[in-house]
């Protein structure tokens, strides 16, 4: 299948300049044609693999980038939509937030964030371990906690803030992202909305485990 790119209702942000977001959505874009460009390569090498052996090789290591970028962004992009937010400190997305960090959390991703190099923050849910997991990404797609759910991503990336901040101002930039975010965002995992229990259950919509069912 060909994958289409999406649409954000991006309001204007504090500290991130419209100008900003609308470039932004424009790598966005070329993450979504470059992965529809990959994947129609892939087919037609895929007729002779011994004689393509080197550009199918190389082109599916740069999928993954593709894919990567692709759905971090939509999973970035949708963390704006309805304006700011704050977290309902007693849901149990906040307490189990508060259980296992306390008061650090943004203090510790923000560290993560900070970190050299291109790539994401990324908070991650665990249903087995029933835990949170925060890791850096190298680019789109290195580093990942495999299989789990993305609860939140922070692109730090140096285009998501240099037109703003110049290439020295990822800090001031990472604040205005925890600034602009919706904590309320219906978070949209593979298609199915996540399901946040007294629990803390994260599990897909649709999980058959009567306990995970409702919001």
């Amino acid at each position: 299948m060909e994958y289409q790119e999406k649409k954000f209702d991006i309001p204007e942000l504090d500290g991130i300049s419209k100008k900003s977001v609308e470039e932004h959505l424009g790598l966005y874009s070329g993450y979504v044609k470059n992965f529809n460009a990959i994947s129609a390569k892939l087919i037609e090498y895929a007729a002779d693999t011994e004689k393509n052996a080197h550009a199918l090789s190389e082109l599916i290591r740069r999928r993954s980038f593709e894919f990567g970028g692709m759905r971090l962004h939509e999973q970035y992009f949708t963390q704006f939509e309805g304006g700011t937010k704050e977290l309902n400190a007693e849901s149990a997305f906040a307490k189990q937030l508060q259980k296992e960090y306390r008061e650090y959390f943004t203090q510790y991703f923000k560290a993560i964030g900070n970190m050299r190099g291109p790539g994401w923050a990324v908070l991650y849910w665990d249903p087995v371990g029933k835990q949170f997991l925060a890791g850096f990404t190298g680019e789109q797609h290195q580093g990942h906690f495999v299989t789990l759910p993305i609860i939140l991503a922070l692109d730090v990336w140096e285009h998501a803030y240099i037109l703003d901040y110049g290439a020295t101002g990822k800090g001031k930039y990472i604040d205005a992202f925890f600034k602009n975010l919706n904590w309320r965002y219906r978070k949209e995992i593979r298609g199915s909305s996540i399901k946040i229990q007294p629990s803390a259950c994260f599990h897909a919509e649709g999980c058959c485990r009567t306990a995970c069912r409702g919001q």
